[in-house]
């Protein structure tokens, strides 16, 4: 019996320490707020995005501007973020930067500074939001525009920046145009255009008024319904307007801009998103004429965006955008515009003889178009978007838009491009991040000198030895009943 109630007590006192080191344990493990939702311990995000960019490469100075070099660079509206967020205690500070710029390059190192086309607007941590705005560029023949605003703000929950450029014109060929192609030669790249231009010039006349013929004779066709008598009529008009727009190109290229732009804007933005951090970097255009306004470019996007959250499968990288919807004369016709020209889309709505007449017209009026550009030189070229790279820990994404050029041809053969204009280059964003080191503290067993007894906890000190007393105490009583 004796040997029974020895073998329960020490059975009791080992269950009484496991059952507390456990618990301690188990209780040091969870840590507080661990169901609460917050960004992680330390993130990094960088972004960029540049509206509109201009590369010239002349075979000799402008008239216009003999001081100017002849290979010329510049990128109009820009934005760029770096914010830096960390509470780990080691690695990089908290920082934040935002900017915002209104053009830079080779061609603005060249201009004059009183033009104002070194604007940069900067945001630093702690700084107040910057803001300018309502600014004219002059910097004719090259671009001429009109700036809306340039915010930049950096504080430690959001860096963001944004510009807006309102309108302008770009890059007069007339201008452009009007060098040398050959030092010490008297024919210049214009006059070498406009000869290439009046050799299509009657081609491209008649196949538009082919056209107009078609749809006037289907207008007159008997037994038509108020809507295809509406529609044909808008098309006739809409045949017209681009008639004129082509007739006034080909007598005079020189006065013909190369694109005119009007609402852009760039912006960017780094800040937590749920438990995460978010990079992300946007372009839009409302609106881009090209030549005179005979194609306009409608609705392009370029957005990248970037997420991570420092754990497994919580990083991921988007883009959007598409090649960019194009309309010729009003938006009635619409058409794809890519490195093999126009491909306009069919009108529908209407008999289906009088559809196929029409379509048909509408295919030489695609030829005409296309051989007017090739021979301006002009052609136009989407890289579509992509996603750099998806960190499967989650701990990095990175992510790049899609870009839209529109490319100028030198007349002269083998001389290449002679203008590069592009849009929404640069525009990316990528964000890193790490969650903070999970720390699990247990209680140590060995404080002080002494030995591993837990006598040296005093609770469980206490507790042993009230167990033991009663033990001899029991044992007493026994032997004296005995």
């Amino acid at each position: 019996m004796a040997g029974t109630l020895r073998r329960r007590g020490v059975a009791v006192t080992a269950l009484a320490l496991a059952s507390g080191t456990s618990l301690a344990a188990f209780a040091t493990a969870s840590p507080a707020g661990a169901g609460t939702n917050h960004a992680p311990a330390y993130y990094q995000g960088v972004t960029s995005a540049n509206v509109l960019g201009v590369a010239l490469h002349l075979p000799s100075a402008l008239p216009a501007l003999p001081s100017i070099p002849k290979d010329l660079a510049i990128n109009l509206i820009g934005v760029n973020g770096n914010a830096v967020h960390n509470t780990l205690g080691t690695g990089a500070r908290t920082s934040s930067t935002a900017v915002s710029a209104l053009a830079s390059g080779s061609l603005v190192d060249a201009l004059p500074t009183q033009l104002g086309l070194k604007k940069t607007v900067k945001a630093t941590l702690g700084m107040a939001p910057q803001k300018f705005t309502d600014i004219p560029i002059d910097a004719s023949p090259l671009l001429k525009l009109n700036v809306g605003s340039l915010t930049a703000n950096a504080q430690k929950s959001i860096n963001s920046s944004t510009s807006v450029l309102t309108d302008g014109t770009v890059a007069q060929l007339g201008q452009l145009l009007n060098v040398k192609g050959v030092a010490g030669s008297a024919t210049t790249l214009l006059s070498a255009l406009q000869s290439q231009v009046n050799s299509v010039s009657s081609t491209v006349t008649d196949q538009v008024d082919s056209v107009l013929q078609t749809v006037g004779s289907a207008l007159n066709q008997p037994g038509l319904t108020s809507s295809a008598q509406q529609t044909l009529e808008t098309l006739q008009a809409t045949l017209q307007q681009i008639q004129d727009k082509i007739t006034g190109i080909l007598a005079n290229v020189g006065n013909t801009a190369v694109l005119t732009i009007r609402t852009l804007d760039a912006s960017q933005s780094i800040a937590p998103a749920g438990n995460a951090a978010q990079s992300l970097a946007a372009v839009n255009l409302a609106d881009l004429n090209v030549l005179n306004g005979l194609l306009t470019v409608k609705g392009f996007v370029s957005q990248a965006t970037a997420v991570a959250n420092g754990k497994a499968g919580g990083a991921h990288a988007t883009f959007s955008g598409h090649a960019p919807i194009v309309a010729v004369g009003t938006p009635l016709l619409t058409a794809t515009l890519d490195e093999n020209g126009i491909n306009l889309s069919d009108v529908v709505g209407l008999p289906q003889d009088v559809t196929d007449q029409v379509n048909s017209a509408l295919a030489t009026l695609q030829d005409a178009l296309n051989t007017l550009l090739g021979t301006l030189g002009v052609h136009l070229n989407f890289v579509p978007g992509h996603v750099d790279k998806v960190d499967s820990r989650g701990r990095y994404a990175a992510a790049t838009g899609p870009e839209y050029d529109i490319v100028v041809d030198s007349p002269l053969p083998g001389d290449g491009a002679l203008a590069e204009i592009g849009l929404g280059h640069g525009t990316t964003a990528s964000v890193s991040a790490q969650q903070a080191p999970r720390v699990v503290k247990l209680p140590n067993p060995q404080q002080g000198a002494l030995p591993h007894t837990g006598a040296n906890l005093p609770l469980i000190g206490g507790a042993g030895l009230a167990l033991l007393f009663g033990a001899a105490l029991l044992r007493r009583r026994m032997g004296s009943a005995v």
